[in-house]
């Protein structure tokens, strides 16, 4: 494994007790750092990736390494963000985001510093005491993510968290997660279907085939420069959508072939 590899997927395969084969051959390094995105049809196994590397499932063959120093206890260094922000409605946002540390045996006094941090990361800070349905979902989503903060994750894995959101709200938080990236330092798996918002956010986008998913090529050294509305609007984004989506295009249609 190489020094700056965080953990690497080599040769796996994930059959469901259905019979539905998920992944096939998968092969997939991530970095330390990285902001990589996964990019591919619906249904065509991201989330599975991302529940494999999380140890929510097992491979049903090939590996998943990690580091000497993460072997043992790599669990602890995730956080996940699922697609639905999945809170508990009878609990505060404090709660809510106490809720991985709680099940680590942490009090709530304990954790209560760690909470408010978290919190002030997502802009949260005012509104501990509220309830899940007192908040927008674009709220909702931001409790999701300090929750997964909580931890201090070195790996942060997040499946397509903003695509039931409006635009103008999912704009503001791909700029809130970019920040975060650039003031935590932690490395980031992204699913998204979006061509628009893998080049807005990636550092790499791994292109994925239809099920059983594997990879068909990446897309590397993507700029991690500041971005913002400037480069929302500017010419060098839009030939970076241009470059991606044809990049998708013709790898699925050679994959047909």
């Amino acid at each position: 494994m190489n020094a700056s590899t965080l953990v690497s997927l080599k040769q796996v395969s994930k059959v469901f007790a259905n019979g539905v084969a998920a992944l096939d051959c998968f092969d997939l390094d991530i970095r330390e750092g990285d902001f990589l995105s996964l990019l591919g049809p619906s249904g065509c196994g991201k989330s599975t990736v991302l529940r494999l590397i999380a140890g929510l499932a097992d491979p049903t063959s090939g590996s998943i390494t990690w580091p000497s120093s993460l072997a043992k206890d790599h669990r602890s260094e995730i956080g996940f963000v699922f697609q639905d922000p999945t809170l508990m409605p009878w609990a505060n946002v404090a709660d809510n985001v106490w809720l991985p540390l709680r099940l680590r045996g942490v009090s709530r006094h304990e954790a209560k510093d760690r909470i408010a941090e978290s919190l002030a990361l997502v802009g949260l800070q005012d509104f501990a005491k509220a309830y899940p349905r007192e908040l927008s979902g674009g709220m909702r989503m931001r409790v999701s993510i300090a929750r997964a903060l909580s931890v201090k994750p070195r790996l942060l894995l997040m499946d397509e968290p903003f695509a039931a959101l409006d635009e103008i709200t999912r704009f503001r938080l791909n700029d809130d997660l970019l920040k975060l990236q650039h003031d935590l330092g932690c490395t980031i798996v992204f699913v998204t279907h979006s061509v628009y918002e893998s080049a807005y956010l990636s550092t790499r986008i791994a292109i994925l085939s239809p099920r059983p998913s594997r990879v068909l090529t990446q897309i590397e050294g993507i700029s991690s420069a500041e971005r913002g509305a400037d480069f929302r609007t500017s010419l060098a984004y839009a030939d970076l959508c241009r470059h991606v989506s044809q990049r998708l295009t013709s790898t699925l249609k050679d994959e047909r072939l």
